[in-house]
Parts: C-alpha cells; structure tokens; sequence
C-alpha cells in the first residue's frame, strides 16, 4: 500500500512539473510570437515612413496664376530678363546632365567639369583621346596625368558664367523681385551655388540645377508645352521635382 502512495505522489509530482513545463513553453512561444509581430509591425510602419511621396507638378492653369502672382510689380523687361537668364542656365546644365554626365564627373573634386564653377568664357572641362587609356597606362608605366598630357586633347566649351558672375546675375535680378517666395527660391540659388564653389559637393550642384528646372519648366515657362513637344523624349522637361519654394504652400508634395 504504502509502495502505491509512493508511486501515486510521484506520478503526480512528474505530470505537476510536466504541465508547469508545458506552461512556461507555451508562454515563452506566445511572448516570442507577439515580439514577432511587433517587430514585423514596426518594420512594416519603418518602411511606410520610408516611402517618399513622388511630388504632383502643378497644372498649366496652376503655373500661369503662380506665374502672375510671383512676378506683380515687375516690368515687361524686368519678367523677361528674369525668364532669359533662368532658361539659359537651365538648358546649360541641362545639356551637361543628359550629355555629358556632368554630375558623376562632378562626383570628382578635382575632376575638370569643376571649372564650369571656377572659370567663365572659353574653358576646359575634360580630355579627348583615342587609345585605351588603362592599356596604355600599364604598358608604359605612366600616370594618369602623364597619359592626358602625352595622348589627350582638352575638350572646350563656352562657360558664360562662373559661380562668381552666376551670383552676381541672380543678385543684380533679385532687385526687381516684389515676391517674397520667388525671391527666396532666387537666394537659395546664390547659397547653393557659393558652397558648390567652395566644397566642390555635387550635392550642391544637382539642387541648383533641380531649382532651375522647376523655377524654367513649372514657373516662367510651362515647359511640357514650350519645349516638350520639341524633344524627342518629353520626360526630361515633364519631370517635376518639387523644390520651389513658391509651391510650398500649395500641397504640391515637394520641397517644403
């Protein structure tokens, strides 16, 4: 009788600690599961968060009444002067964006493409040649500077402005300017194109051409029609990226 008691407490001490086991198991897999879900929630919200908003370019009608607005108080003169300058260096950094890769070269610090900030008039931004440069380099044993001076021929182009010149022009324009915003939008191209100047950062340079872009294709033209049907791929002139601050208040999903 007694070896059964025996028995009996022992069975019921091991199905004790096997269903407290059992508890402690499956508590341990609903904590690991809800920490699962939470992480996959947070990552989940991480990834919205991260998400960037393609800002929605304004409306021909939308343009023309912008358009109105930031440039009361000028003269006929003073609008189209303003509209001149901002589309020459538009398309100026826009034909060295599509042709010549201009901000990758820029990438460069040292790189020629530079001198478009540094030097005006005729100016050298690369070199031609027709070996195969590395090959050649190995073979003979020479830098990449000797290889230049020995095979290469500067590429020269027309630069009407420096940066220098550059700011001076945008300062000069900004004296007819009544619009508070279109006359700050005007003051971030003078910041941004003295630290591209100073740092050489092509960061600084892809944000003046964007302002450029927006300010001639969304502001003093309306370039899907002034000019996208004269190129063969409209998308370059339709892209819109948002950055005026003349927008800012609009809803445009851009610069604010």
């Amino acid at each position: 009788m007694k070896k059964r008691c025996v028995l009996f407490i022992l069975c019921m001490m091991f199905l004790v600690g096997c269903s407290e086991q059992n508890e402690e198991i499956r508590n341990s897999v609903i904590e690991e599961s809800t920490e699962t879900e939470s992480s996959l929630i947070i990552e989940e919200e991480t990834e919205e968060n991260n998400v960037q908003i393609e800002p929605v370019a304004p409306t021909k009608e939308e343009v023309f009444a912008m358009r109105e607005k930031v440039l009361d108080g000028m003269t006929d003169d003073e609008k189209e002067r303003l509209t001149e300058n901002i589309k020459v260096a538009n398309l100026q950094m826009e034909r060295a964006y599509l042709n010549d890769g201009i901000f990758d070269k820029l990438e460069d610090k040292d790189s020629l493409a530079w001198n478009y900030f540094d030097q005006k008039g005729d100016i050298q931004v690369g070199w031609a040649y027709d070996s195969n440069k590395i090959t050649v380099m190995n073979e003979e044993g020479i830098t990449e500077s000797e290889f230049y001076q020995k095979y290469g021929k500067p590429v020269m182009v027309y630069n009407r402005f420096d940066g220098a010149n550059f700011v001076n022009l945008i300062q000069d324009m900004q004296k007819s300017i009544h619009n508070e915003e279109l006359y700050a939008d005007l003051q971030r191209l003078i910041d941004l194109t003295n630290l591209a100047t100073e740092t050489h950062e092509m960061e600084y340079a892809n944000d003046i051409y964007k302002i450029l872009h927006d300010m001639d294709y969304f502001l003093l033209r309306y370039g899907i029609e002034d000019v996208g049907k004269y190129t063969q791929d409209g998308g370059v002139v339709a892209k819109y990226y948002g950055v005026l601050t003349v927008y800012q208040n609009e809803d445009k999903g851009g610069w604010q």
